[in-house]
């Protein structure tokens, strides 16, 4: 079984509804590929972090009393008011169980969630801090001195950028991972890269297409949604979170 047939089976294999036979292929491919892996470790962390939150509500006393008064009372009596008081009754269990349930979204993935920390909930970084980036500027993500973005074409007329910061950071995994922080007409913008071959916590994004991005639990606040951009450069995997488009910032990097 190769990547993409894996892949696919994700979902009903968490869900136990696949045969035998295919269940043991993708236990054995999640065993040697570390990439799949962590693809589905992520999905059943989102899974069981919706269940945690889930909270079990009981049945009022009184919608209870509704249910068994029927069984309590003479037969002659019970068969003519158990059609009506159980209709009533389910109705009760209905209402309630719809007035008392309370759906509660998974919580936002971890890049939306240190996007929102890192930028005061969305807010622009401190311009003190940011310089003004011109058109025509090539700037290296050091310590990955080949990668390069470009400010030309679309992303030097359709966006006024300024720079914040670059930092070289080890995730748990020993990955490094350049991190970048800008200001993106006016919204703030982290951009993380890695490569490819020790992606570190950026492994899942590799190889997501645009639907499976877009489906990202992002906050639930109201305010406009984060979203997440990819995009695999050379030996890189570059990831871009913000509120404002970022697809061309992304396509001005590349490898010299």
């Amino acid at each position: 079984m190769n990547c993409r047939e894996a892949r696919r089976c994700l979902s009903p294999y968490l869900d136990s509804e696949l045969d035998p036979t295919t269940t043991f292929a993708i236990s054995e491919h999640l065993r040697v590929c570390d990439d799949c892996r962590g693809r589905f470790e992520a999905e059943r962390g989102a899974d069981q972090a919706v269940v945690a939150r889930l909270g079990v509500e009981s049945v009022p006393d009184e919608v209870w009393r509704e249910v068994v008064r029927p069984l309590r009372t003479p037969r002659w009596i019970r068969w003519r008011l158990c059609a009506p008081l159980a209709a009533a009754a389910a109705v009760a269990l209905i209402f309630w169980s719809g007035w008392s349930w309370k759906a509660v979204a998974p919580q936002p993935h971890w890049v939306v969630r240190e996007f929102l920390a890192e930028t005061n909930n969305g807010r622009p970084f401190d311009s003190a801090d940011a310089q003004s980036v011109p058109a025509g500027m090539t700037m290296s993500l050091k310590p990955f001195s080949d990668l390069v973005v470009t400010f030309t074409g679309e992303a030097a007329l359709r966006h006024v950028v300024q720079f914040v910061r670059l930092d070289a950071v080890r995730d748990a995994d020993g990955a490094e991972i350049v991190e970048v922080r800008l200001n993106c007409c006016g919204e703030p913008v982290i951009v993380r890269a890695a490569k490819r071959d020790q992606p570190g916590r950026l492994r899942e994004f590799v190889g997501l297409d645009a639907t499976r991005l877009a489906a990202l639990p992002t906050a639930s606040d109201g305010a406009r949604r984060v979203s997440v951009a990819e995009r695999e450069v050379g030996d890189y995997i570059v990831v871009a979170v913000s509120r404002h488009p970022t697809h061309e910032l992304l396509a001005a990097m590349q490898v010299q």
